[in-house]
């Protein structure tokens, strides 16, 4: 006689997608889809970042070591990179759509 385990793993295949997004109010938002088996219909997380970055300066002031503070200024600059990339190919794109609205009329 077997006796029942306590626990059990199961294997499940997911894909996963993640995006970000700004509402009408401003709220920016990292938005997770969860589509299990390669199926076309997904279960969608949405966090507000403002509540990503207050838990992680949360955490990270509870340590108080060098490394809390020092992982906080390589996030920062991480940032700050990935802002400037986006604001660059924005300005491309606007450029783009202008230069192409302009030559279109003639």
């Amino acid at each position: 006689m077997t006796h029942a385990s306590d626990t059990t793993a199961i294997e499940i295949s997911l894909t996963v997608e993640n995006d970000l997004e700004v509402d009408s109010d401003g709220r920016f938002f990292v938005i997770t889809y969860i589509f299990p088996d390669d199926s076309e219909d997904s279960v969608e997380v949405r966090l507000e970042f403002d509540h990503i970055v207050e838990n992680l300066i949360e955490f990270y002031e509870e340590e108080h070591l060098p490394a809390g503070y020092h992982q906080l200024y390589l996030i920062a600059h991480e940032l700050e990179r990935h802002a400037h990339n986006l604001r660059d190919i924005a300005g491309k794109m606007e450029g783009n759509h202008l230069h192409g609205d302009l030559f279109d009329e003639l």
